[in-house]
């Protein structure tokens, strides 16, 4: 027997279908920044999402375009440096997948907010930099922006990451998933926070 279906039904139904989710698994809706000073330079549209991380999007034609990007395509782009693996995107695509998978096994949570709580504890909240004044040469601690805060974050983990699979029998899945988890936990083990942490320090004395 045919049972009535209401229009409300048939309208979650057709949400359900339309709705996008990153490598057809994990949403994008209940992702969270806790990090208020990047959380408007940390881009992923919940609305739409993303299938696959390639949006094939001209982002070094303007400046700060870059903030558009969605984050997961980011850290892929970071993965191609430098000469030698560039270009492979399909193939980094794949390892950022694999490790995404790692992540939501051994975590069982959203590998995306893991990403997002790892790039704000990779963050780093100050540098220093050398300023010269009628040729006197002066390094000075300075704030650094959100905008090169995400940037830098995304390239600590991503030379983690290849450090830690260089010439070791650790493949790089594993090693992204590893520097990943360790940089959402904050842990001093991450590549990451290690480097975030001696750019503060060395900001420190030249205050």
């Amino acid at each position: 027997m045919l049972t009535k279906i209401s229009l409300t039904e048939i309208k979650n139904l057709e949400t359900n279908k339309l709705k996008m989710k990153v490598f057809n698994r994990w949403e994008l809706e209940k992702v969270k920044i806790n990090d208020i000073s990047i959380s408007n330079y940390i881009y992923f549209n919940k609305k739409y999402g993303e299938l696959v991380p390639h949006s094939s999007g001209n982002y070094d034609k303007k400046p700060f375009k870059k903030t558009y990007c969605p984050i997961l395509e980011r850290l892929v782009c970071s993965l191609m440096l430098k000469s030698r693996n560039s270009g492979k995107k399909i193939k980094t695509i794949a390892i950022v997948k694999h490790a995404f998978y790692l992540l939501h096994k051994t975590t069982g949570k959203n590998p995306i907010q893991l990403l997002v709580d790892a790039i704000s504890n990779c963050a780093p909240h100050e540098d220093s930099l050398m300023l010269s004044n009628s040729g006197q040469k002066k390094r000075e601690a300075v704030d650094v922006s959100p905008y090169r805060k995400i940037s830098q974050a995304i390239y600590f983990i991503a030379v983690g990451t290849k450090k830690a699979a260089f010439k070791n029998p650790k493949s790089i899945s594993i090693a992204l998933h590893d520097e990943i988890l360790n940089a959402a936990r904050n842990s001093n083990t991450s590549y990451a926070i290690k480097k975030k942490l001696d750019l503060e320090k060395n900001a420190s004395l030249f205050r």
